[in-house]
Parts: structure tokens; sequence; C-alpha cells
């Protein structure tokens, strides 16, 4: 398992979840700590540069590991279940944007907050109606160009569709698509199932988990909250995850010190797992 850190894109606000700032001093600040990867937010890829942000990367020895839209929604009111069809429409288009950089980086397109609600909808049926005709124009996209669209199972106060990895996993399975995915990201499996470990190794053994985000359980960085990291991680590790394990958490206002901390948090538990 490597560690990836969040940053957000040039053209995107703050987002008190990732890395907010000067894009080069940002991703050299994370490579010297010591990360492998750095995941972007974007908010709309026609609004910067896309080779310079690879390179800096690159200079700074990191592998971009996903893109995320996680600033859409709230910057430009754009979801994919708003209840608008232009807007929909729109939301649409711009997903399909982050899908065809994430081919331009290799990696996968992730969805988050920004598919919605049902509340924006008549209906429950017909908000996840929505969704899936979204879905079912961007996935062909997806498929094309060879990356994946990922899912994110979050948390009730943050929206109420796909809040459990299991509801998430029968979603997926209604697609006839091997580009649909999902990404487990701690803090929410935390509030919403049963049990945070259980849930890992349900998601692993899904065949479907391609990614995951991680916090502490008081959803700032690894060390601040109570979660036993050596048995988290070696849970993930014994239910055959080997794939990237991306810093997601309240940043507090110097991320450059949590960035520090996570990394020898994170990195101290896989080095006692012997990983």
């Amino acid at each position: 398992m490597k560690l990836a850190y969040m940053m957000t894109t040039p053209e995107a606000g703050p987002m008190p979840l990732c890395w907010h700032g000067d894009a080069a001093h940002v991703m050299r600040r994370v490579g010297e700590i010591g990360y492998e990867g750095i995941e972007l937010q974007v908010r709309d890829p026609d609004a910067f540069d896309h080779g310079a942000i690879a390179k800096l990367a690159a200079d700074a020895g990191l592998a971009i590991t996903a893109v995320s839209t996680g600033t859409i929604g709230a910057a430009d009111n754009l979801y994919l279940t708003s209840p608008e069809p232009e807007t929909r429409r729109r939301a649409l288009e711009r997903f399909k944007s982050v899908v065809r950089l994430g081919a331009e980086y290799g990696v996968d397109a992730s969805i988050g907050r920004f598919r919605g609600s049902t509340k924006f909808a008549p209906d429950r049926a017909t908000a996840y109606g929505w969704l899936r005709e979204a879905l079912d124009e961007a996935l062909p996209l997806a498929e094309s160009l060879g990356i994946r669209i990922v899912l994110e199972p979050q948390t009730r106060y943050i929206g109420d569709m796909l809040n459990t990895i299991g509801e998430t996993i029968d979603f997926i399975r209604t697609f006839d698509t091997t580009s649909l995915t999902y990404e487990a990201d701690f803090h929410h499996q935390a509030l919403e199932e049963r049990s945070l470990i259980a849930s890992l190794v349900e998601g692993q053994r899904s065949g479907l988990m391609s990614y995951v985000q991680i916090s502490d359980s008081n959803r700032s960085a690894p060390g601040s909250g109570s979660f036993n990291w050596v048995d988290i991680l070696s849970t993930l590790h014994a239910a055959g995850y080997d794939g990237w394990l991306a810093m997601e958490f309240m940043q507090h206002g110097d991320s450059d010190r949590a960035a520090q901390q996570a990394y020898t948090v994170v990195k101290g538990a896989l080095t006692n797992c012997g990983l």
C-alpha cells in the first residue's frame, strides 16, 4: 500500500479536506514528506493547464492517483441529480471533462457528493433514475478511454444516496460494465457501517473496491483520533488490498503539519505491520 495526499487544482477554491495552495509548493512539500502520490480535487478541467500540473507532480516524484469532483457542486451548483434538466446536462458535461482528464493522467474519476441528493427530485426513484441516466452516458466514454468511474459511499449528513458499501455494491452490479467501481472512505464507513473493519473486508471481497481514502475517527489527521491503525491496515492487507491510501481529512489551517503527522502515523503503522 502506498500513501497519497489530496490537493485542489489551481482553478478550484479552498476545500477543507485537502491542501489548497500554490500547486508547486504543495506538491514539492508532499514529495519531501515522503508521499508517493497526489490526488487532485478538480472543479473545471478546462480552466487549468493539465500539462503543467503533470510536470509539477513528476518533478516532485509523485504519481497522480485520481481525479475527484468534490468542489464542483459547492462551487458551481452542479449536481448529477439537480432538479433542472439543463443543470443536469451541464453537470454531466463537466463530469465528462473530468473523465477525459483522468484518461489523460491514466487514473480513475470519482463521484462523491457531486451526485446530489434525492431531495432534489420528486422522489427517490426519480433521483436514482437521473443518476443512472448520467452514468449510462458517462460509462461508455470511460470505457473507451480505459479508465473507471469510482463511486464514493457517503454518510447521510452529506447526502441520502448510496450511504453504505452494500448499497453501493448492489447499485454498481445493476450495470453491465467493469468500468464502475467504488472507493472506501473511513469517515463515512465509521458512521454508516456496523463495523469499519468488516466493511473493508466486504468491500475487498466484492472485487469492486478500487481506492481507499483515510482519516482518523474525528475526521482529522491520523493520530488525532482513536482508530487503531495497525488493526485497520493489517485487515486491509489480509483482505488483499494493495492500492493507494489517500489522505482526506480536515486540515485545520496547517496542511503542512497535518500532512507530516498523517504520514508519520500511517507509515509507522504500515511498518509495524511489515508492509
